[in-house]
């Protein structure tokens, strides 16, 4: 017997309650929040990660079932391809100096 359910996405995923598998929130000070409960798949976490500015960065983390991820973006450095730079579509593109 296979542990994940062939049937449709549903209740099934979230175990002990009514909360959505990810949540995002913006703190006060700016800080993105994202909370990621057990049961999300990649499908989930890629739309909550779409949400959030491009040039957020990963900070810290909290939590042992629920995860929080804590992202921040930097003050006043937008997330932009460098004036000579010649954005790629394979993999080595991400690899971006930051100016």
């Amino acid at each position: 017997m296979n542990i994940f359910s062939s049937n449709g996405f549903g209740a099934w995923r979230t175990p002990g309650g009514d909360s959505p598998l990810v949540a995002s929130h913006t703190t006060s000070t700016g800080d993105h929040e994202l909370t990621i409960r057990p049961g999300a798949d990649v499908g989930d976490l890629v739309a909550i990660l779409a949400t959030l500015p491009a040039d957020a960065f990963f900070t810290e983390h909290f939590g042992d079932v629920d995860a929080v991820l804590v992202f921040r973006q930097v003050p006043g450095l937008p997330a932009m391809v460098p004036a000579n730079g010649n954005p790629a579509a394979d993999p080595a593109a991400a690899s971006l100096p930051r100016p």
